[in-house]
């Protein structure tokens, strides 16, 4: 059988008109919108989406940060002393002639000190380093997977509420269908009244089922209010302006546009949320590679270039108190070698590698979810496509039974009991129908998503930038 058009229409411009690569501005639009141009609007425009991507802004910068750390640092300092007690050393006296065994106290240094360096380093070896900088990588595609995984939530949103609203103008258009059939017969009602073919109390009946009607419409219309303010608030529109949607005429759509097969198997590699749980992984291992890093050595080279000067009074012109000053050079090698940590390593990786079986355990238990989840969506899928038909040809019964019975009363030959029993199988069997074509369009959604088909077409379009 042919999928219900909203979904095999959303498809058809999904896969062939990418709504990421379109090179066009979100502006607020006062001609109804399709499905495609929804989806566009909704990318461009949603504030928690705009949210998640910023983040793949934080997490670039985070790894230029830790790229810095291997490339050169210069650093500068400076520093003044004031000596206001000077330290006395004993020496032996007989080096000023004083006789031997005796000792003198004699003061070295000098009240101010200035010193002033410069100092390049740089940094030769590094596991914990380079270990870092493969971490950030991985953090920064967590990242760009969670934007992806809030994309596809996105698109599955928009398109869920637009199904709906789709649904609910059909609604409309056979409420005010029953509307018009109703009016019609309150008028040849009102005439056999008068004419004495029926008694007031029929007429009466016929108003009453079309105040219930108008109480289904104005129901109708509130619901329709709210359904499009949820879908200004997926697509980020100004809840001040108006939306209004496309409404698909079901031919002609189907006439156009081939038919988009759903491949029923599941691609479980396309689940985001399996991509995020395995990328997790990937960092953790990354945290115990960084964490065994610490048992490696690490290797800097420095070049420190100074000067010192000193005097005992600052400011004076004495040449006495000249500030004698000297410079200062050094070139070396830094080598930090871990000895022992009271084990703090060792327990840092014994909380990674239990955080790993947690993970590997949360990864296998995320597999049997979507592989429920497919399994539910495919039995849904199939009753809901069997359901279909079968609602669809009770309709179309109903209707032949209503326009029988309709003639029969207008004839005279059926009471109105039985019109009115006809009218009302004829609204239930549309209800039915419509609930039954929303359910398969949501089936159909369902199983997009479940299966990975759904994550795999916004892929695609990403991919046509």
């Amino acid at each position: 059988m042919k999928h219900s058009i909203y979904l095999t229409f959303f498809l058809f411009t999904l896969s062939t008109q990418s709504i990421f690569a379109q090179q066009k501005p979100s502006i607020i639009s006062t001609e109804p919108m399709s499905l495609e141009e929804c989806l566009y609007f909704a990318v461009e425009n949603n504030p928690n989406l705009k949210s998640v991507a910023l983040q793949e802004n934080v997490t670039a910068a985070q790894i230029k940060e830790i790229r810095t750390q291997g490339m050169p640092q210069i650093n500068g300092t400076g520093q003044y002393s004031y000596n206001f007690a000077l330290a006395e050393q004993l020496l032996p006296g007989e080096l000023i002639g004083q006789p031997v065994g005796t000792t003198i106290p004699v003061t070295f240094g000098v009240a101010n000190n200035i010193t002033g360096n410069v100092e390049l380093q740089q940094l030769i070896f590094s596991k914990s380093y380079f270990t870092g900088l493969k971490a950030a990588k991985t953090s920064e595609e967590l990242t760009k997977l969670n934007t992806f995984k809030t994309t596809e939530d996105l698109v599955y949103n928009v398109a869920k509420i637009y199904m709906q609203l789709q649904i609910t103008e059909k609604q409309k258009g056979i409420l005010n269908a029953n509307m018009n059939r109703i009016d019609q017969l309150i008028e040849i009602a009102d005439i056999q009244l008068e004419e004495g073919i029926i008694k007031k109390i029929n007429v009466t009946q016929l108003k009453v089922n079309r105040i219930n009607l108008l109480s289904e419409q104005q129901s109708l219309e509130i619901g329709k209010i709210q359904q499009l303010n949820l879908l200004k608030m997926y697509m980020g529109f100004p809840f001040d302006n108006e939306l209004t949607i496309q409404i698909e005429d079901e031919k002609e759509v189907e006439e156009q546009k081939s038919e988009y097969m759903l491949v029923e198997k599941l691609s479980i590699n396309q689940n985001s949320n399996l991509k995020l749980l395995n990328k997790q992984m990937e960092i953790k291992k990354l945290e115990l590679e960084n964490v065994n890093a610490g048992y490696f050595p690490s290797l800097s080279g420095f070049v420190r270039y100074g000067w010192q000067g000193q005097t005992d009074k600052l400011f004076s012109g004495d040449e006495q108190y000249k500030i004698y000053g000297s410079n200062i050079g050094i070139i070396g090698l830094s080598l930090n070698v871990p000895i022992f940590d009271s084990f703090r390593k060792k327990h840092q990786a014994e909380q990674v590698i239990v955080a790993q079986n947690q993970l590997n355990f949360d990864r296998q238990n995320l597999i049997n979810s979507i592989q429920m989840e497919f399994n539910n969506a495919t039995q849904t899928l199939k009753q809901n496509r069997t359901l279909i038909n079968t609602q669809k040809e009770n309709m179309n019964l109903a209707e032949e039974l209503y326009e029988v019975t309709r003639l029969s009363y207008q004839e005279g030959v059926a009471p109105l009991t039985e019109l009115l029993d006809a009218e009302t199988s004829l609204k239930e069997s549309q209800t039915q129908y419509l609930t039954s074509l929303l359910q398969l369009n949501l089936a159909e959604l369902d199983f997009m998503k479940s299966s990975g088909q759904l994550a795999e077409l916004i892929q695609n379009a990403e991919k046509s930038k």
